[in-house]
């Protein structure tokens, strides 16, 4: 005759499941769907503020919002293909003696780098800052003219 095991059965402890508040599940996604949004056009997330980009005939054109900025403190370079914008943000408060009981305004450092279209001219790149929008255009190189030009045949 087979031996046959033998199971005994003996009661495991189940802990009691937490059901989480859908509600309360959904407040905290709608919160950082929203922290989400505002974080890129705070200056100290280290992105710049709100962009467009447009294009017409002569070019492109980008519109960036850096309120409280001024010309110099921002720094724009191309090279290589790459339209690099950076800059800061300063607090106008000095640093003292002074009681602060409010701050909603963001200040620090910001960076960001566009890819330019093929057509650009790099050399041409113009930058105006106006009511705390910065323009930046990019033209467009002029096309080549097809030269041409008639080759004399020098005899022998």
């Amino acid at each position: 005759m087979i031996a046959r095991p033998t199971f005994v059965a003996t009661p495991v402890r189940t802990a009691t499941a937490r059901v989480a508040d859908p509600f309360a599940v959904l407040q905290r996604q709608v919160g950082r769907l929203i922290d989400d949004y505002r974080a890129p056009d705070t200056f100290g997330s280290g992105r710049i503020g709100a962009t467009d980009i447009t294009e017409d005939a002569a070019g492109y054109h980008i519109y960036i919002e850096v309120p409280g900025c001024s010309d110099r403190d921002i720094t724009l370079n191309a090279s290589n293909g790459v339209l690099s914008i950076s800059g800061e943000k300063k607090s106008p408060l000095a640093e003292g003696d002074h009681k602060q009981h409010v701050s909603t305004r963001s200040f620090g450092a910001f960076a960001e780098h566009f890819s330019l279209p093929e057509g650009v001219d790099e050399d041409r790149i113009t930058a105006r800052i106006k009511d705390g929008v910065l323009h930046v255009t990019l033209p467009r190189r002029k096309p080549a003219k097809p030269s041409e030009r008639r080759i004399e045949i020098q005899p022998g």
